[in-house]
């Protein structure tokens, strides 16, 4: 069986316009291909114009094909509004055990779409290992999760309810 994909609707939408967006590059390029590239060659000689179009298309065609596929496995999810569980926006304070004399704390918030890297907390995907290991867990818990061939630990501390810029850090904090 497949791993489903979790979204919310905001990450389904997203999704879709990725899509659109990757078949809007085919259509663009096909026409470059079919008014510049296939002229660029003078019927004696090869066309690397008109190859490296082609190869561009051949990519796309299977980009899209492959983002269709996985539409299938895609499943909507949505924030359970138990304030018990870690769900979807959710800033979690937890522990990372890699070993016995290596832990980290760490800070990080939840999501159901595609993580923004330039977050000013550290997102990730309830679809990443360490996001389905935290995903509709309860403070206190504990979890494992794999990369590779490593398993590590995670303790989740605190649901963080508030969290403030740094210049005036202030944190409201459930129990």
């Amino acid at each position: 069986m497949k791993e489903r994909i979790k979204l919310n609707k905001q990450g389904y939408e997203k999704y879709l316009n990725e899509i659109a967006e990757k078949e809007k590059q085919l259509a663009d390029l096909r026409m470059y291909k079919g008014r510049v590239a296939i002229f660029q060659g003078d019927n004696w000689h090869d066309n690397p114009t008109l190859y490296q179009a082609e190869l561009q298309e051949q990519s796309l065609m299977l980009e899209i094909a492959e983002m269709r596929r996985r539409l299938d496995n895609i499943e909507i999810v949505e924030n359970l509004g138990n304030e018990e569980l870690i769900d979807i926006d959710d800033i979690v304070r937890i522990d990372m055990i890699i070993s016995e004399d290596a832990k980290a704390e760490e800070i990080f918030k939840l999501v159901a779409t595609t993580p923004r890297l330039d977050s000013e907390i550290r997102e990730v995907s309830i679809n990443s290992p360490i996001g389905n290991a935290m995903y509709h867990k309860k403070v206190g818990d504990m979890a494992t999760y794999k990369v590779q061939d490593r398993t590590i630990t995670i303790k989740i501390k605190e649901k963080i309810i508030e969290l403030e810029q740094e210049d005036g850090f202030s944190q409201k904090r459930t129990k």
